[in-house]
């Protein structure tokens, strides 16, 4: 830590501190996060999954995603430096509306960045496995969305499913709430959630205990769908929250669904990626 400047505590685990922070020698002063991992006690598994982390952060570049800067070992800890979202969570942000609806571009927007993220890490066969607004980081402007936290992310490497039980439980899929087997299709519900929670401020399952969660998931019981939604982004929600995993969509088809695609277009656009876009 010693070429770092810390400015502030940015947030807290059970084995780490994440700071906020300035490299000392750059010119620029930019401000950076460095996730500080106390390897002291660790067991074996805990200690892969951060180096699991680290390696997944290295070989991510893609505008949506948070990006990755270096790692580095000292004092029985091992540093993840990372690009810093001065926006917030997309969590805090959807708190901070205080009940006012954001328009439905404005949402669809957002998903449409999430989407393009996850999209780029499924053709690199990578799992998110943890889509949440509490993991989608927001810039200053509140323009652009990125993913972060990838530290249960799966690598698929040649196998095509995975069987770990992870994630957050109003997000998780019902193949994943049933112990059953799952890929990329288990991420599209996570983000069918997430825009259910773009459109509504609210979760689309939620409950008292776990187990009533776990039961709304496996049935498909979403909360309703409000009166102010077009009947064109209900379909894309209850599409995404499809309880036959062979019957959701992927990443491609839901980004050049007529509600998205011009979306993903201007976004594109927006970001100057006016090349072909990957899908």
């Amino acid at each position: 830590m010693e070429e770092y400047e810390k400015i502030a505590v940015a947030g807290r685990g059970a084995h780490g501190i994440c700071w906020l922070c300035r490299k000392k020698k750059d010119i620029s002063r930019q401000k950076v996060i460095v996730k500080a991992v106390s390897t002291l006690g660790l067991k074996n598994s805990e200690e892969a999954s951060i180096m699991s982390e680290v390696k997944i952060l290295s070989e991510l570049h893609h505008p949506n995603i948070i990006g990755y800067i270096e790692y580095f070992s000292s004092d029985g800890a091992l540093s993840i430096v990372m690009e810093y979202a001065e926006g917030g969570t997309l969590s805090k942000f959807l708190q901070d509306q205080n009940g006012v609806l954001l328009k439905e571009e404005v949402a669809l927007n957002y998903f449409t960045q999430i989407t393009m993220a996850v999209d780029y890490l499924h053709n690199k066969f990578i799992l998110h496995r943890d889509l949440k607004t509490q993991n989608i980081l927001m810039n200053k402007k509140k323009t652009i969305v990125k993913l972060s936290d990838f530290g249960i992310s799966k690598q698929l490497n040649t196998k095509s499913v995975a069987s770990t039980v992870v994630g957050t439980p109003n997000y998780l899929s019902p193949e994943i709430c049933e112990g059953r087997q799952y890929n990329q299709k288990s991420d599209m519900w996570s983000l069918g959630c997430i825009l259910y929670e773009l459109t509504h401020l609210t979760r689309a399952f939620d409950g008292e205990s776990l187990p009533s969660i776990v039961m709304k998931i496996t049935q498909g019981r979403h909360n309703e769908f409000g009166s102010h939604l077009s009947s064109r982004m209900k379909e894309l929600i209850g599409f995404l929250l499809t309880i036959n995993e062979d019957k959701r969509p992927g990443t491609k088809l839901v980004l050049t669904c007529p509600l998205v695609l011009p979306v993903c277009m201007s976004v594109n656009l927006g970001m100057g990626r006016i090349t072909k876009m990957n899908i």
